[in-house]
């Protein structure tokens, strides 16, 4: 089953980026490519509001770039983008040429679908070691009332 759109670029972004790269170049030697908007490449202010005051305080920039494609083969259109915290403009590129393949229901579908789910796993993988590690530094209070 395929997840919802809004995860794809989460999912293909934590996939092999070898394997994502090359996928898109695949479909881009068989597809026009043009930008719906010029690919966009900079920082981001990252705001939070406090917990305690509700104000709005920055935690700094992040890295950020946006890219929005339409593919043409002659028989199929597909348009499509992503938008990552992060400083490859080219990785962000190819996640949004997948992303509109996928979209479309290109032919690549079934690979872009394998993708996601290796994504998924990793996700899942970094999870658990997180997960681990945490329940590895947590602290039993309740010996302390005993006296």
């Amino acid at each position: 089953m395929t997840p919802p759109r809004s995860e794809w670029g989460k999912l293909l972004a934590a996939a092999d980026p070898k394997s994502v790269g090359e996928l898109a170049a695949q479909i881009n030697q068989r597809a026009d490519l043009s930008y719906h908007q010029i690919p966009q490449e900079g920082h981001k202010l990252l705001i939070v509001e406090d917990s305690a005051l509700f104000t709005d305080f920055s935690l700094g920039e992040v890295p950020l770039c946006r890219v929005h494609v339409k593919l043409d083969d002659g028989q199929m259109t597909a348009e499509g983008g992503a938008a990552l915290m992060s400083d490859d403009i080219q990785r962000v590129r190819s996640i949004a040429i997948l992303d509109a393949a996928l979209a479309a229901n290109w032919p690549e579908a079934a690979d872009i679908e394998h993708l996601l789910a290796s994504g998924l796993a990793r996700l899942k993988s970094i999870e658990a070691t997180r997960s681990h590690a945490l329940e590895r530094t947590r602290v039993n209070f309740s010996r302390l009332s005993e006296e």
